[in-house]
This record gives C-alpha cells, sequence and structure tokens, in this order.
C-alpha cells in the first residue's frame, strides 16, 4: 500500500487558490453570461440563483434542491416567444410546496416538469400583496421561467407586468397552518431573458399550490 505524503508546498498553494477562485465565483453564478456587478441583469430575488456546472459541463438542476414535495398543486399555461409550450402539470407530475417569498412580502410558487418541444422547465411566480391564507383579486405577479440544463432565466422582473384577476386559499383539512391555493391570471408583458436574448410570454395561467404558513 503507497504511503501518504503531505502535498507539497506548491501543491497546497495551488488548492488555496483553486477555493478561492470558486468563492470568488458563487456570487456570479446567479448573473447568467452577463457580467458581474451589473445591477440591470441581476436575477429577480424570485428566481432561483444558477447553479454550478458539473464536471460535463451541465448545469444542475435548480428545481430539485427548491421543490418540497406537495400533496396536491397544478400549473396550466400557455408560453409563446422563445419557449413555445402548453403546459398541463396536473396529475402525475411531481408538484413543489409553496412558501412564503423571500422578502417575506408574499407568496412564492414553485412548478417543474416536461413541456412538449421545450424540454425541462422550472416556473416560479412571485405573488405580493398575499399571505398565506388569504383570498383577494387582482394581486400582482412576478414570472420567472427557467429552462433548467440550459441556464437559461426569463424574468418580468417587476410585478407590473403579470396578475391573478382571482386567488382563493381554504385551509387545509386534517394539515394545520397549511392552505390550498387557487388561482387565474394572465401576463400582459413578457419576462425577458436575463443575460441574453428572447421573451417569453405567459399570456394566461391556472395554478393550485399547497402554500404553508412561515415557520
Amino acid at each position: 500500500m503507497a504511503s501518504w505524503q503531505r502535498p507539497s508546498s506548491s501543491q497546497a498553494g495551488r488548492r488555496t487558490d483553486h477555493r478561492r477562485a470558486l468563492a470568488a465565483l458563487l456570487p456570479c453564478l446567479a448573473l447568467l453570461a452577463a457580467g458581474c456587478g451589473r445591477a440591470d441583469d441581476r436575477v429577480p430575488t424570485d428566481a432561483p440563483t444558477a447553479q454550478p456546472a458539473n464536471a460535463a459541463g451541465a448545469t444542475l438542476d435548480a428545481g430539485d434542491a427548491l421543490c418540497m414535495p406537495a400533496s396536491a398543486g397544478s400549473l396550466r399555461a400557455r408560453l409563446q416567444g422563445a419557449i413555445e409550450a402548453e403546459i398541463d402539470w396536473g396529475e402525475g407530475t411531481e408538484q413543489c410546496l409553496g412558501g412564503v417569498r423571500p422578502q417575506g412580502d408574499g407568496v412564492r410558487l414553485l412548478y417543474k416538469g416536461e413541456a412538449p418541444g421545450a424540454g425541462r422547465l422550472l416556473v416560479v411566480l412571485g405573488i405580493a400583496p398575499l399571505r398565506p391564507g388569504e383570498s383577494a383579486r387582482n394581486v400582482p405577479v412576478n414570472l420567472t421561467v427557467v429552462r433548467e440544463g440550459a441556464g437559461e432565466f426569463f424574468a418580468t422582473r417587476g410585478q407590473d407586468k403579470c396578475a391573478l384577476d382571482t386567488v382563493n386559499q381554504v385551509a387545509l383539512e386534517g394539515e394545520p397552518r397549511r392552505y390550498r391555493l387557487e388561482g387565474r391570471g394572465y401576463c400582459t408583458q413578457p419576462a425577458r431573458a436575463v443575460g441574453g436574448d428572447g421573451a417569453v410570454l405567459l399570456s394566461r395561467f391556472d395554478v393550485v399550490a399547497i402554500v404553508p404558513e412561515a415557520p
């Protein structure tokens, strides 16, 4: 059996430099090919940050880390533009648990699945102002669409382009502090590429999700 040898000072130095370079790079992974530090190209708060690439260069699945399993849910929507697809993610599709937005000012819904002709997508809807358990009308929505494996983000970057006509939440029997959310909405303007070209319009969408109160 080969004996263990202490790394040389030059090898240790290279490893330290590599770790420092990686640490410096991680904050920039949320900016997709637009260059670090450009505020106008930052990914919206509702969106997942871009994931580091594996050894083969493929982007890791951002949705897996964000999608906590839920007992029910669905997304039905029409995407037009850079992504052309009719989404019907209901029974038989893995559902994600909703939650409070990172800013604490609303609800965030997550959906992921395969879209015919478009590959694997992650759709994030930030709904505010709205709290778990509330029902309302004409609620602004921030939209982010991610084409997983390709590192493509599309975002409305604001809550003036999409809205929910109606959103209703009902307490779940036997599941304290959890609500079934149902809503119907639309977008008047598209989600535009972050750090790239193209846009995606979600002209109409229907959502069902399970949303817990903040811990």
